[in-house]
């Protein structure tokens, strides 16, 4: 989706609005209230005397946001990123087929143009498209199974890595934007794509595994979260909620 030049404003869950436009993200301001915090940008400042620091007037838009993020939403959880392992390799001499993106990092393909135009799918297309969901969902219950205390994340993407490769499929996340990992695990707080580290699982975590695979042509995804041993009971009550969400 292309933004115009015209004003944008998004809304969040959180009493956070962004009101910017496309051309030019600069002079920010923040403005706090009771209710919400916004940032107004490209919009003169009146001049009250002296003269703005440089500092500020080159903090820019990812900077101001970065401020706001901190001083609304400060961290305080225990997760910090691992040492991740080297990149692991998709053989050239095996008969895998690559997506567009695998050497560069860069997709080629492009989305439709509108979310609701959707191609009809031949017989032989979707019978690609199963087998790969089918591929996707054998290398995640492989990973599950391997989830527990004393493992580590990268491990698992081993095991994904392999584990995709013995079905003739290239690990989907490897590269895709520069992404260094074969599978996305996301432990307690981390809400998705989480990168697979040296960090080991504890008793009582709460780990999401994101599998894609990308197989003839196609890509099959699926996820699933595993509790590692025992966990508490709101974490339980969170996960029982958010299944019958999804299957409601």
């Amino acid at each position: 989706m292309k933004l115009s030049t015209s004003s944008l404003i998004l809304f969040t869950t959180v009493p956070v609005s962004l009101a910017f436009t496309h051309t030019r993200l600069k002079n920010v301001q923040k403005i706090s209230s009771s209710s919400s915090t916004c940032l107004q940008m490209n919009k003169k400042k009146k001049k009250t005397g002296g003269s703005r620091s440089s500092a500020s007037s080159s903090k820019g838009f990812a900077g101001a946001l970065r401020d706001l993020q901190q001083n609304t939403f400060p961290y305080t959880g225990s997760i910090r990123p691992g040492k991740q392992s080297p990149k692991r390799i998709v053989p050239t001499d095996k008969d895998i087929i690559f997506p567009d993106y695998a050497l560069d990092g860069v997709p080629k393909a492009t989305p439709p143009l509108l979310p609701w135009m959707v191609d009809v799918k031949t017989e032989e297309e979707i019978i690609k498209m199963r087998a790969a969901g089918k591929a996707a969902r054998e290398v995640l219950d492989i990973a599950g199974k391997a989830a527990q205390v004393g493992v580590t994340t990268d491990e698992i993407d081993a095991l994904v890595h392999e584990e995709t490769l013995k079905r003739g499929a290239y690990p989907s996340p490897l590269n895709y934007h520069g992404f260094p990992k074969s599978c996305c695990t996301s432990v307690n707080e981390i809400i998705c794509h989480g990168i697979p580290d040296d960090r080991k699982l504890m008793e009582g975590d709460i780990i999401n595994i994101d599998i894609t695979v990308y197989l003839d042509g196609y890509h099959g995804d699926c996820s699933e979260m595993f509790v590692i041993g025992d966990t508490d009971d709101d974490a339980k009550e969170l996960l029982q909620a958010t299944y019958d969400c999804w299957v409601s």
